[in-house]
Order: structure tokens, then C-alpha cells, then sequence
């Protein structure tokens, strides 16, 4: 198989496997007070170090929790204003993941908080001029994500958080999209809550982080014992938390190749998209765009019909369309943009990970044409 939708499949590193196989040779827990247990906080606290050295912030700064979905939710559930104060306002882009949208409900329904999408862009970035003329008087929450994982359209979260940062208010960024192509370097940055995942960076599952810059006030999402300084509840995972040391060392040594080569194999496919598939629609094509992620539409095309197509071609890729036993759903991505329903059911999404290569376009091109002539062939096109 060839994996071409890091999203779905997300491979583990080299040496992460045997990382964990070692880890597991000692399942012993963090908080047991004998020797063996005060070994395992000494790994938990290393891999934090490591963690954190790649992340550019202190140890303490770094807080292990089981996915980046979780991490998104406990940073817009969670933050407080001095004195335990709740956000009165929550801004948030429309591209953001589910989780953050999920979390934004919520903060509307049961805590009163006033949620407002940020206005876009004709490119998909969010307008900064735009967020400036409507910024809300009292106690603001902004969240953006760094990059989407559908489009890869990228957001100026750097300018935004120095301007939340200049009135006042808590900024947290989604930058699981942006994990092995950009350097972290948090500390230097205008960021309060970073959400970070292990699979994106090539780690196992099951574990993430939410970077909490020192001073910002936080109550648990899990409420337990004394794990992580308190602030989340729960057993911790010694060996997750060395296998995503591992693959954040490998990503570390390793970054500027990658980026390169994430360039290059870019460049190569939307030179064989213009050559070949001209006639689909590339979302993005025109925005700033992390290298390595394209979302093509054909319109009135099944998108989940010609993944499966793909799929027997041994091609894996993603779709920006969810499918579900009585209907199709449109991405609220891909709305957001101003897609219409009928162009973004044939979605079609690439997200190249750490090992993907050059060799792998021209077959990926293959199935792709294939699968299309398919579904012409068959009528497998939406009505409008």
C-alpha cells in the first residue's frame, strides 16, 4: 500500500516501535512510591524534557494528555482570567477542528460565553484587519489553528497573538497540521495553549500535549489525582510518553530534510495536477499552504467512491466529505470556504508524512484518473 493521508495513517517513526516494546517491558506506574515506580516518573519526566526542548519551552510547560482533541477542548474549557474568571467571548476561525468547535458550543450553551467566527479572507486566512475593527470589550478567548489538515491553508497566528496578546487576551493555537514541518519555538512566540498530537509527528496514538505557557491559569478537565502538577487527573503513560520522545528526537534531527523533501514532492504534484488533472478544483491553490497537504474537487463526484476506488489501486487517501449510513455531509471546511455541497462531496485529500517519496506521484496520479473514468463510467456522480 501506498499511504498518502498521514490524517488516517499515521506511521510510527523508526525505533518508536522498539521504544515502546522496551517500555512496555517495565509496565510500572509513574506514582507508585517503591524503586521501580520512582524509575518510571524518571522516564515520564525525561521524555517530558525532551519533549519540551524540541518544543522550545520549559518542562513544566508541557502537560500530557491523551489526544489533541482533547487538548483543544480542555485549553477553551479550562483557561480562566484572574480571579477564576470564565471568558465573557470566544473567537475562533471557521476551519477549525471539530473538537474546537465542539468546545465552542458548549462554552456558548452551558456557560453564556458569546462564540463569533472569524471572518476569512478570499484566500482562506483569517482577516486581521477584520478581527481588530470587531474585537469585544471584556475577557477574550481567540483560538486559530496553524495550518488545516484538509487544505493545508496556513494562518498568521503569529500576528494574532500579538495583537490578543496587546488587548489582553488568551491565545491558543491548533498546531497538529503544522508538526514536523514547522519549528515550534513556543517560547518566542505570542502563544498562551498550543494543542499538539502524537500520530501527526510519527509517535503512537493514544497521547498528545497541551503546551500551557507559564502563568496561565487552568482548571482540570479531568478531575483525579496529583498527575501532571495537578492540572489533569489520571494514569500516565510512561511508555507513550517515551515513544513520543522518540519520534519528536527523530523529527528534531531530522526537520530541515524534511521540509525539503515536503517541498519538493509538493512541487511535483501540483505540477502533475496542472498538467493532468487541470479540470479539478484545487482548494487552496492561492493561499499560503503547508507543502504536503492538496484538496482536489471534482464536482458531483462521490468523494468516499473514489477513495474506495483508490483504495483497491492500493492507494490510501483521504476525503473532505464524511459519510454516514443514511446521508453525506459535507466538510465544514470546505463550506466555510464557500464550496458548495455538490463540489465538495468529490474531495479528494493528500497529507504526506515523513515517509512518502517521489516514486509514489505517478501511481497516486494513475489511481486517481482510474477512479475517475470509474465512476464516469458507472454514473457515480451526485445529483445536482
Amino acid at each position: 500500500m501506498i499511504y498518502m493521508h498521514a490524517e488516517s495513517v499515521p506511521l510510527m517513526r523508526p525505533g518508536v516501535r522498539e521504544i515502546l516494546e522496551k517500555s512496555l517491558g517495565t509496565p510500572v506506574l509513574a506514582t507508585a512510591r517503591h524503586r521501580e515506580g520512582l524509575h518510571a516518573f524518571e522516564r515520564l519526566e525525561n521524555s517530558r524534557k525532551e519533549i519540551s526542548e524540541y518544543l522550545g519551552c520549559e518542562p513544566s510547560e508541557v502537560c500530557f494528555v491523551s489526544s489533541a482533541s482533547e487538548a483543544n477542548t480542555w485549553a477553551l474549557t479550562g483557561v480562566r482570567f484572574p480571579g477564576g474568571a470564565f471568558p465573557d467571548h470566544l473567537l475562533i476561525s471557521p476551519l477549525e477542528h471539530v473538537s474546537v468547535i465542539n468546545a465552542a458550543q458548549f462554552l456558548g450553551e452551558q456557560r453564556g460565553c458569546t462564540v463569533t467566527f472569524l471572518p476569512l479572507d478570499k484566500a482562506g486566512h483569517v482577516d486581521c484587519e477584520a478581527m481588530e475593527r470587531i474585537w469585544p470589550r471584556g475577557r477574550v478567548v481567540v483560538s486559530v489553528q496553524r495550518s488545516n489538515p484538509e487544505t493545508g491553508i496556513l494562518q498568521p497566528v503569529d500576528r494574532i497573538g500579538s495583537f490578543v496578546r496587546s488587548r489582553g487576551g488568551i491565545f491558543h493555537t491548533d498546531f497538529v497540521a503544522a508538526e514536523g514541518w514547522e519549528e515550534p519555538n513556543f517560547s518566542d512566540r505570542p502563544i498562551d495553549l498550543v494543542s499538539l498530537s502524537s500520530p501527526s509527528i510519527g509517535g503512537p496514538a493514544g497521547i498528545g500535549v497541551l503546551y500551557i505557557r507559564r502563568g496561565t491559569r487552568m482548571v482540570p478537565l479531568l478531575h483525579g489525582g496529583a498527575q501532571e502538577d495537578g492540572r489533569r487527573g489520571g494514569t500516565q503513560p510512561v511508555f507513550l510518553a517515551e515513544g513520543l520522545a522518540g519520534a519528536v528526537n527523530h523529527a528534531r534531527h531530522h526537520l530541515e530534510r524534511e521540509r525539503k523533501r515536503l517541498d519538493e514532492l509538493d512541487d511535483l504534484l501540483v505540477r502533475k495536477i496542472r498538467s493532468e488533472f487541470s479540470h479539478l478544483i484545487f482548494v487552496g491553490e492561492k493561499s499560503l499552504r503547508r507543502p504536503g497537504i492538496i484538496n482536489l474537487l471534482h464536482p458531483g463526484t462521490d468523494g468516499q467512491a473514489l477513495l474506495s476506488l483508490m483504495d483497491r489501486e492500493k492507494i490510501v487517501v483521504g476525503t473532505g466529505s464524511s459519510c454516514s449510513s443514511q446521508s453525506l455531509k459535507v466538510s465544514h471546511v470546505l463550506t466555510a470556504l464557500g464550496y458548495s455541497s455538490r463540489e465538495g462531496q468529490g474531495s479528494v485529500v493528500l497529507s504526506l508524512g515523513w515517509w512518502n517519496d517521489p516514486s509514489e506521484i505517478d501511481p497516486w496520479a494513475h489511481a486517481l484518473a482510474k477512479g475517475l473514468r470509474s465512476l464516469a463510467g458507472l454514473g457515480g456522480v451526485l445529483r445536482q
